[in-house]
């Protein structure tokens, strides 16, 4: 009896546990909005990473800064509070100031240089950093988000000198408030959840974005002036905790990865499109006027004297591996 009752008690403990490792639920918060694209694919990240690891892992997702701002949601996943965030590049540069020289202004010909860059070796010490002095681990490290422009309230924008004055809206990353400076306008950091109140208001003149958050956060309905200048790529991340993912199975592991990098690739796809077809509907909005004579040299020409400034932030030796990085595809 007293055999049978401890093989009972062994079987109903390996259930038990067996319950117990198949609850695995993360958490997984970002800013993005229902209605955008990133969003529709986190829940189908979700989806998919349930289905494959046979309902071992569940991953509940929350929009729209529910959990916090994009800053304070990298700090949570650096101490293990939350699992799994979506930030851009330049949101972890509290953490890796170098990370943020993904957003240099006017760095990038195109995505498809981006794209084999921040992938490539170049970048490879910085995810280093991230994982071996912040606990953070990059589960995709590359998605399109797309080309960032400026909004103003009513002044047509074609060169810096024409900013002179305005206040413009700009993430909490030093890299804005460098930019907008040498545009000859102040920035003014405002959460950005906070953005569409704050340009109804005019409490801020203008700010910048890929078209697709101009549309689908409606700015354009509150901006007269829309300046197609692409001074900056925009480019998204899936991060985890180097706490969970330690305690993951390698199988879970790589389920998680394969899945990040399916939504980032499909990510990057769609929005290119999406691009398009937004800023086609922006234009028949008739609520925009889109000025696309910019003078690109000259907006160029006032970033110059910045750059050695972000690249002593961002450390010499990491700027100039990426210059090179740059220098060696165009010579291709």
């Amino acid at each position: 009896m007293l055999k049978r009752l401890a093989v009972a008690l062994t079987v109903t403990t390996a259930l038990l546990a067996s319950a117990v490792a198949k609850a695995e639920t993360l958490r997984f918060g970002h800013a993005n909005a229902p209605g955008e694209v990133l969003n529709d694919l986190f829940n189908e990240f979700a989806e998919k990473v349930k289905e494959r690891s046979g309902g071992e892992l569940e991953i509940q997702v929350f929009p729209s800064e529910q959990l916090g701002k994009e800053v304070d949601l990298i700090q949570q996943v650096k101490f293990g509070a939350l699992d799994i965030s979506a930030p851009s590049m330049p949101a972890m540069a509290g953490l890796v100031p170098a990370l943020e020289m993904a957003s240099t202004p006017f760095l990038w010909t195109d995505w498809a240089e981006a794209e084999q860059v921040l992938r490539g070796p170049a970048f490879e010490p910085l995810w280093d950093e991230l994982r071996d002095q912040h606990n953070i681990v990059p589960l995709t490290k590359i998605s399109y988000w797309g080309w960032r422009n400026f909004t103003f309230t009513d002044r047509e924008v074609r060169k810096p000198e024409d900013m002179a004055g305005l206040k413009i809206r700009v993430p909490e990353s030093p890299i804005w408030v460098e930019m907008i400076r040498a545009f000859g306008a102040a920035p003014t950091p405002i959460p950005f959840g906070e953005v569409y109140t704050a340009l109804q208001q005019k409490t801020v003149d203008g700010q910048e974005n890929p078209i697709p958050t101009i549309y689908s956060r409606k700015y354009y309905e509150v901006q007269g002036v829309l300046t197609l200048d692409r001074h900056m790529l925009q480019n998204n991340t899936v991060l985890i905790s180097k706490i969970t993912w330690d305690r993951l199975s390698e199988e879970h592991q790589k389920i998680l990865r394969e899945e990040a990098e399916a939504i980032s690739k499909k990510n990057s796809e769609l929005q290119q499109g999406r691009e398009r077809d937004m800023l086609e509907e922006i234009r028949k909005s008739g609520r925009t006027k889109i000025i696309e004579d910019v003078d690109i040299e000259a907006f160029k020409a006032a970033m110059e004297p910045v750059y050695p400034q972000l690249a002593e932030r961002w450390g010499q030796e990491n700027w100039q591996r990426l210059q090179d990085a740059i220098a060696e595809i165009r010579k291709q």
